[in-house]
């Protein structure tokens, strides 16, 4: 990876890589008249100790969600800002856990905190100095710290280099996959070939890919979002016997152990629980037919977008579903998704709306048997009384939900 000469003004070598990225092909070139003018705003100010730090916050959570996390973090400390890695290895475990950090967060701050104090995380000067592929080997060798994130968080915000291309990144594969209208988004390898054509730009041209899947005109919209008005492309009502293998993924959510399943047309399940172990039993009777397989870490992306909708459910989820029910599941379903952050309803007025006026029940076994927590928001259904019914992922979850959903209703 190179990097460009020193130049005094951002808008001018940001305005040279948008006229060398429009003059590749006349997709490039209708990409960049659709988003318009670069404006990456990379953060030299930050030192990489801090970088790093929060790129561990902010992983596998969607930026509003991983903020309130940072600040409670910061808060801890009188002066406001990023704790010292003294700082950090005087906080109690306890006390990290308790900003909204999972275990493995908190234990690699820690890790993160030493490593600063035994010179492995290099100062900001020192950092510059480094090759590039010397800079990644040394930080990957951190607990919680990959490639991706040196790339991103490091490279391309902190030590402000303008030709990192992050090919592990979903965003940017996808990106590409919609720029060229392929059937599959190449691999990292694929990518980091076909990206030297873009040199010495590949950081502008990664932050106009990461544009392409939601401003790009010609995009189909993406189907299934949650909290959305149902679309055409919606998919059909399928029953629970996929023939084909099913990719998972296990991560750690506010909420506990999150299970996350994937099928050939989307995502079939969002579990719950204490035990990693027994969501894996659960899925598997739940589709007794199917091969399970572990996901590859690129299905981790689209795990971090659920993790996102956990922890802050008015994001929605921006994935295809696959929704798999009887039809009259089906209709309950769907009727739930439309339920809006900070409201609930009744079993007994859903049945009613859906023209079913003694099918109170009929609606409880339909949301008892719901696959997909907080995308299909069962937990918004309460007993008429507005007292909380059974929850197939426990009591104190929906409790928990509730309660995190309810500030939104009040800043309607």
């Amino acid at each position: 990876m190179t990097r460009l000469p020193s130049k005094p003004d951002t808008s001018s070598r940001y305005r040279e890589a948008e006229q060398f990225l429009a003059a590749l092909d006349p997709d490039w070139q209708a990409l960049v008249a659709h988003v318009g003018p670069c404006i990456h705003q990379p953060r030299p100010e930050r030192d990489p100790y801090e970088a790093l730090i929060r790129s561990v916050v902010y992983q596998q959570l969607h930026t509003r969600a991983a903020e309130r996390i940072l600040q409670r973090l910061i808060d801890i400390y009188p002066h406001g800002h990023c704790p010292t890695p003294e700082e950090v290895l005087a906080t109690p475990y306890d006390t990290l856990r308790a900003c909204g950090l999972s275990g493995a967060k908190a234990n690699s701050i820690l890790g993160l905190a030493q490593a600063r104090l035994d010179g492995i995380i290099p100062d900001q000067a020192t950092a510059l100095q480094m090759p590039d592929e010397e800079l990644i080997k040394r930080l990957t060798t951190l607990r919680g710290i990959g490639r991706w994130t040196v790339e991103m968080m490091m490279m391309m915000y902190t030590l402000e280099h303008e030709d990192i291309l992050p090919a592990d990144d979903f965003g940017v594969r996808e990106g590409y996959r919609n720029l060229k209208q392929l059937d599959k988004a190449p691999s990292a390898r694929v990518l980091r070939e076909i990206g030297q054509a873009w040199a010495p730009y590949r950081s502008v041209a990664s932050w106009y890919l990461w544009r392409m899947p939601k401003q790009a005109p010609a995009l189909a919209p993406s189907s299934n979002k949650v909290n959305r008005a149902p679309r055409s492309q919606d998919k059909p009502v399928r029953q629970q016997t996929p023939s084909s293998p099913l990719y998972f993924a296990i991560a750690q959510c506010s909420l506990g152990t999150l299970l996350v399943a994937e099928s050939e047309r989307g995502i079939c399940a969002i579990s719950l629980a204490d035990d990693a172990k027994v969501l894996l039993e659960q899925l598997q009777e739940q589709f007794k037919a199917a091969e399970l397989i572990e996901a590859d870490p690129q299905f981790n992306q689209r795990v971090a977008q659920v993790v996102a909708m956990v922890e802050e459910p008015t994001l929605g989820l921006d994935l295809p579903l696959d929704i798999q029910g009887t039809p009259f599941q089906q209709r309950v379903w769907e009727f739930l998704r439309h339920i809006p952050v900070g409201q609930t309803l009744s079993y007994t007025e859903i049945a009613e709306r859906l023209g079913m006026p003694k099918g109170a029940r009929a609606v409880a076994r339909a949301c008892a048997t719901n696959t997909l927590a907080i995308a299909i928001p069962c937990h918004r259904v309460v007993r008429q009384s507005g007292d909380l019914a059974g929850y197939r992922w426990g009591l104190e979850r929906k409790k928990t939900l509730l309660e995190r959903e309810r500030p939104q209703k009040a800043q309607r």
